[in-house]
């Protein structure tokens, strides 16, 4: 596919992958971007899911002016051991040591999942700014989650649109290496939480998919009945031409759409070796319903 051309935003969007995932070109992160570009790119992510800007400065304050004329952002009081002191809007996804400890985000998103999905609020998007990143490795891989839902039979289709399937935090992959007094309030501030299985995007009204790894049953099904077919949406979601995998550079802002992708942090690299990366999540609207 050809480059598109926002010209009269000043843009350039080139896709990266067949299934989902494009860079722009001409946005510099730490201005106060105008209500034109804004909707530039919001066309642009609607679009491919998975948006990228490399080259970029980190600036604590231009980043979240930047995220914020997107939407509301979360203050990430899901899990609140993890943020940035002076910007609590900004979370620390990170191996370096803190305060002398290994990092309890180390080990972050190593299963398939959308970003607070085990909250009533889950995350609406995620845009993640790389500070540093190890020599070789390190990447993370997105699946297109409107793709996975259209490509599956009408049967099926017709099936999940009326079916609510239930998050659990503690299928969060590593959760367990954590330090246990943080986990223990984690859970109790995230108690399984049901979601509809599929979603209605508010903007592009694209239905998504919405099971992951994380997913632990189907609403009022047992989770023997509801593992095979767990497996197979997650199996179905992540085949490689469904998938982009993202290469992180020092300065590249990586942005993706929760109601739309899942993804994944890849362990292949030397863990000695520093990733450290910072987050601000747009505020998702309140769905869902506690369980139990």
């Amino acid at each position: 596919m050809a480059p598109l051309d926002t010209a009269a935003a000043g843009l350039t969007v080139t896709p990266l992958a067949h299934a989902l995932g494009a860079e722009i070109v001409g946005v510099d992160i730490n201005q106060a971007p105008s209500a034109d570009l804004v909707a530039a790119i919001r066309s642009a992510w609607n679009r491919h899911h998975v948006i990228v800007f490399r080259g970029q400065q980190f600036e604590a304050a231009g980043m979240l002016r930047f995220a914020q004329a997107f939407g509301a952002l979360d203050d990430h009081a899901a899990t609140p051991f993890y943020r940035l002191e002076e910007y609590p809007q900004l979370l620390q996804i990170t191996n370096r040591q803190i305060g002398g400890k290994p990092s309890e985000t180390r080990n972050t998103g190593r299963n398939w999942h959308s970003d607070y999905s085990y909250t009533d609020h889950p995350a609406a998007a995620s845009m993640l700014f790389c500070v540093e990143r190890p020599p070789v490795g390190g990447d993370t891989m997105f699946c297109n989650m409107v793709r996975a839902y259209e490509e599956l039979s009408p049967p099926l289709r017709a099936f999940l649109d009326g079916l609510d399937v239930v998050y659990d935090v503690g299928l969060t992959a590593g959760i367990n290496e954590r330090d246990p007094a943080k986990t223990a309030e984690v859970r109790r501030l995230n108690p399984p939480i049901a979601h509809p299985a599929v979603r209605v995007h508010p903007d592009s009204g694209l239905r998504a998919l919405y099971v992951s790894e994380r997913s632990s049953h189907f609403h009022g099904m047992t989770a023997a009945e509801s593992r095979p077919l767990i497996d197979h949406l997650c199996a179905h979601a992540t085949r490689p031409e469904n998938v982009y995998r993202h290469v992180w550079r020092p300065g590249d802002l990586v942005c993706w759409d929760n109601r739309t992708t899942m993804h994944v942090a890849l362990a292949d690299f030397d863990q000695t070796k520093p990733r450290h990366m910072l987050r601000a999540t747009l505020l998702g609207e309140k769905s869902g319903f506690v369980v139990g």
